[in-house]
C-alpha cells in the first residue's frame, strides 16, 4: 500500500490550532469531562464504566495501552490490574534482548535517549518505567551540566532499581550518585568550603519544601555532605580528610552528622511526608489535592517508613483516583504523549522517533531545564508546544511504510480486528484513543466530516485518506491531550 501524501490536507472540519488551544485552556484542568451546572446536573462519570476505568489506570500508570492490553487488564478486574502493575518484579521483561539487538551505545547521549525510549515503549513493566520518569523529574540531573551519558545512564538505572522502594534509600543513594554530585556541586565540597547547593535543594525540592527550613539549616547540612569526590572515570569516593566531622546543629538537633543523618532527620518531619505524598498524588491523580487526602497518605507514609509501593497502591485504589475530578485531569507531557501513542497503536520503535518527537515538544529526556525538572501541567500548553503537539499527531499518522517502526497500516488493523463497517472503525478508534468520550461539538464536527464529500469506507484508498484523518481528528483534539 502506498501512502497518499494529501491525507492531512483534506478538508477535515477540525478547529484551528489556536481555536483548539483556547478551548482547552478555558476548560478546567481537574476534569475536562465536567459539564456546567451543579452536582445534580452532572451526568454519570465515565469512570463508572469498567473498561474506561482500566484505560484511565493504564494511561496514568502505564503510558496507555493497546486493545490487547486493555482486554487483558479488564478481564482480571481493577484491583488485580493495580497489583499486576505494582508487582512488576514477577513479570519477565525481555527488554535487555531488544536493546542488545539494536546495538545502541549507552554511553553516547543519543544512544542513552533512544535506549530509554525503547524501554518506555516496550517494557512489560510499564509502571517501573513510569516511576523512573517520575523520579527523573524530581531527583533530577541533566546533560547540560553533567556532560556524561554514562553517568546519567547509571543514575537512571539507580532510579529504576529503587522505583517502588523506600524514599530514604532513594535519597541516600542519590546523594552519593556521581551525576547528582556534579549537578548540584557536591563533588569537591570540603570542610573548609562546604557547598550549599545540594543541602538547599534536598530540603526545598526533595523533602520538607520551601519555608520549612532556615539558612542555618542549609549551612549545617552542607557541612554534613562534605567529603565526596567523583573521579575522571565517574567513580565516587569519600574523603575523611575533606569531611567536616565537627558538631552540627540541624533542625534543633546536634551531633557529628553525616549526610545520611541529615536525611534521617528530614524523614522524621511531617512536612516531608506531606511533600512526597503531594508530589505522587498530583502526578498520578490530579493537581491541588484536598488537604484531607494528603494527611491520610502522610499517615501511611510515616507508618510504612516511606514505602513507595504502599503509597502507590493506596493512591491507585483510592476513590479519588477514580473520581470525576481525576478524569482527564492531567495534561500529557510529551513523553507520555509519544510513548502512549506507540503503545496504543502497538508499534515497534528503535527509540529515534519518540526521542526526537518528545524533545521537539519540550521534554528532552536526560536533560531537564533546571533543578526543578519540568514544570508540567499547563506549562506544556504554550503556543509553541501546542503547535508541536498537533504536528506530532500529523507526523505520527503520516509516516510512510518503511519508516522505522511507526507506520500505521489501517487496512491491516481493520482485518485483524474484524471491523466490518465504518461505524465499527470509528467506534474502535474513538474507544482506543479517547475512551469513546467526545464533547458534543467534537461529535458534530466529526460527523460532518465523515459524511461529507466522499464518505469514509473500508477500501484501502479511503482508509489511507479519510481513515487517517479520523485518527488525526481524535489525536489532535483536546481530549487526547489529557489523561
Amino acid at each position: 500500500m502506498e501512502y497518499d501524501e494529501r491525507v492531512m490536507s483534506t478538508a477535515l472540519s477540525v478547529p484551528t490550532v489556536s481555536e483548539t488551544r483556547r478551548a482547552f485552556l478555558a476548560a478546567p484542568l481537574d476534569g475536562l469531562a465536567r459539564q456546567p451546572g451543579g452536582a445534580q446536573d452532572q451526568p454519570p462519570s465515565p469512570l463508572e464504566n469498567p473498561r474506561i476505568r482500566i484505560a484511565h489506570l493504564l494511561r496514568r500508570a502505564a503510558f496507555s495501552a493497546s486493545k490487547a492490553d486493555l482486554d487483558l487488564y479488564e478481564a482480571m478486574g481493577y484491583e488485580a490490574a493495580v497489583d499486576r502493575l505494582l508487582n512488576y518484579d514477577a513479570i519477565e521483561d525481555p527488554i535487555a534482548k531488544r536493546l542488545e539487538a539494536l546495538d545502541l551505545d549507552p554511553d553516547d547521549r543519543e544512544g542513552a535517549r533512544r535506549g530509554w525510549m525503547v524501554r518506555l515503549v516496550h517494557s512489560t513493566r510499564p509502571l517501573q518505567e513510569k516511576m523512573t520518569l517520575f523520579w527523573h523529574g524530581v531527583l533530577t540531573s541533566g546533560f547540560s551540566k553533567v556532560n556524561s551519558a554514562g553517568l546519567m545512564r547509571r543514575q537512571n538505572e539507580f532510579l529504576r532499581a529503587n522505583a517502588l522502594g523506600d524514599y530514604g534509600a532513594l535519597l541516600k543513594g542519590i546523594s552519593k550518585d556521581a551525576a547528582m554530585l556534579i549537578w548540584l556541586d557536591g563533588r569537591g565540597s570540603k570542610k573548609q568550603h562546604p557547598n550549599e547547593n545540594y543541602a538547599r535543594e534536598l530540603m526545598e525540592l526533595f523533602t520538607i519544601g520551601e519555608g520549612n527550613f532556615t539558612e542555618q539549616d542549609v549551612q549545617e547540612a552542607a557541612r554534613a555532605f562534605t567529603g565526596w569526590r567523583v573521579s575522571m572515570e565517574g567513580e565516587v569516593t569519600f574523603s575523611r580528610n575533606a569531611h567536616d566531622n565537627g558538631i552540627k546543629t540541624f533542625m534543633g538537633r546536634s551531633g557529628r552528622f553525616k549526610g545520611d543523618d541529615i536525611i534521617d532527620i528530614l524523614l522524621e518531619q511531617r512536612a516531608t511526608a506531606r511533600f512526597l505524598c503531594r508530589k505522587l498524588f498530583s502526578y498520578f491523580a490530579y493537581r491541588n489535592p484536598e488537604p484531607a487526602v494528603i494527611e491520610a497518605l502522610a499517615d501511611l507514609c510515616q507508618v510504612t517508613g516511606y514505602n513507595i509501593k504502599a503509597l502507590m497502591r493506596t493512591i491507585l485504589l483510592s476513590p479519588e483516583f477514580s473520581s470525576r475530578r481525576a478524569y482527564r485531569a492531567i495534561v500529557r507531557g510529551p513523553v507520555d504523549l509519544v510513548v502512549g501513542a506507540l503503545r496504543q497503536w502497538g508499534l515497534e520503535t528503535d527509540g529515534q522517533f519518540p526521542a526526537g518527537a518528545a524533545r521537539a515538544m519540550g521534554q528532552d529526556v536526560f536533560n531537564p531545564p533546571n533543578v526543578a525538572g519540568w514544570p508540567g501541567g499547563p506549562a506544556w500548553l504554550n503556543s509553541a508546544n501546542w503547535l508541536q503537539r498537533v504536528n506530532f499527531a500529523n507526523g505520527f499518522l503520516a509516516r510512510r511504510r518503511g519508516d522505522p517502526g511507526t507506520f500505521i497500516d489501517l487496512t491491516e488493523l481493520v482485518q485483524r480486528h474484524g471491523i466490518e463497517s465504518t461505524e465499527q472503525l470509528r467506534g474502535f478508534l474513538s474507544q482506543l484513543l479517547v475512551d469513546g468520550v467526545l464533547d458534543p461539538d467534537a461529535e458534530q464536527r466529526l460527523n460532518a466530516y465523515l459524511n461529507s464529500d466522499q464518505p469514509l469506507t473500508l477500501n484501502q484508498r479511503s482508509l489511507n485518506r479519510k481513515g487517517r484523518s479520523l485518527a488525526y481528528f481524535l489525536m489532535a483534539g483536546p481530549a487526547y491531550q489529557v489523561m
